[in-house]
């Protein structure tokens, strides 16, 4: 039971480990629950303005016009965007695009969650196929690992990845045995840590990571937190407790060069700064269309220089932004 303007409602949500269709189906009334609360929070915008902001659109393909989904930094702060037609994108620093290329498959379902390595190589969540996909930096399919399944090395729903100063990687999946996978750069198993659940240390749709001195901070959608763990998996606590920032459906987190983290939150609308020690220091935006605006905004990153790019996702456009 909770209540919202005056007005109580009861929602219950049972989540069955079950075959895909059913998955979806569980794990999309947990969300939309979870934006009913979300959208009866009280609304904080001050802390944050931008110096700079800039938009546009992704290349359409055919007649529709993809949205953006994940985003990451890549070598001489290239961008790498993921989106809903399955595609890869590659834009160089300006954002000017340089190439693209579809992902092995798209029947099923779109790709969440890439990340770049050192050598070139982009590596991407293949979420609805339960797999790691490698493509070299033109886009040349390399490898896969991974299958369907809860066991080392297997994925429900893969949708978030990122890396560490050794370049090992560290994947978050939902689907009903949330949890944080480690693998070496080749993506041998190295350990996994989490659960699905509402205790601490667990999770109900870890949907973006970042690694940063030893330790990953992974974006707790539905349970409306960051949640802290060493690199070898031992829980450390949430972002900011005991008294952590208040977050509406964070999809994404990113480093920034200044030593801050930055949250996207879906169920917002909104940019939240926050030190690591977790101190919230400003936010910017509500949901909308206009500047200083952002609709389910879905993934972020930031680049070398500071400047921060968002997924803004309903409204079917990237936001550049300098703070």
């Amino acid at each position: 039971m909770t209540t919202c303007g005056g007005k109580r409602f009861r929602a219950s949500v049972t989540f069955l480990r079950l075959k895909l269709g059913k998955r979806r189906s569980a794990s999309l009334q947990v969300l939309l629950f979870a934006l009913l609360l979300a959208a009866c929070s009280e609304r904080k915008d001050a802390g944050l303005t931008a110096r700079e902001w800039r938009t546009w659109q992704l290349p359409p393909e055919g007649a529709t016009l993809p949205t953006p989904r994940s985003l990451a930094t890549g070598l001489h702060d290239e961008l790498v965007v993921l989106d809903t037609a399955g595609r890869v994108l590659i834009y160089d620093a300006n954002a000017v695009l340089l190439r693209q290329w579809h992902m092995l498959d798209t029947s099923v379902g779109k790709p969440e969650g890439v990340v770049i390595l050192r050598d070139g190589r982009v590596v991407v969540c293949d979420t609805h196929y339960h797999r790691i996909v490698y493509f070299d930096a033109e886009g040349r399919w390399l490898r896969n690992f991974g299958k369907e399944g809860e066991g080392a090395g297997e994925f429900i729903f893969p949708v978030g990845i990122t890396k560490d100063a050794d370049e090992n990687l560290y994947v978050c999946e939902y689907g009903g045995h949330d949890r944080v996978q480690k693998f070496t750069r080749e993506g041998e198993f190295v350990l996994e840590f989490g659960g699905f659940g509402t205790e601490p240390g667990k999770f109900q749709r870890a949907s973006g990571l970042v690694w940063h001195q030893g330790k990953v901070h992974v974006a707790d959608a539905i349970n409306n937190r960051v949640a802290v763990f060493t690199d070898a998996g031992k829980y450390v606590g949430d972002l900011g407790a005991p008294q952590p920032p208040s977050f509406a459906l964070p999809y994404d987190i990113a480093l920034g060069p200044d030593g801050n983290f930055y949250v996207i939150e879906y169920g917002a609308g909104r940019l939240s700064q926050v030190t690591p020690a977790g101190k919230l220091l400003g936010r910017l935006g509500h949901t909308g269309a206009g500047t200083g605006e952002f609709a389910t905004p879905w993934g972020l990153c930031v680049d070398s220089r500071g400047y921060i790019t968002v997924g803004d996702t309903k409204n079917r456009r990237l936001v550049r932004l300098r703070l």
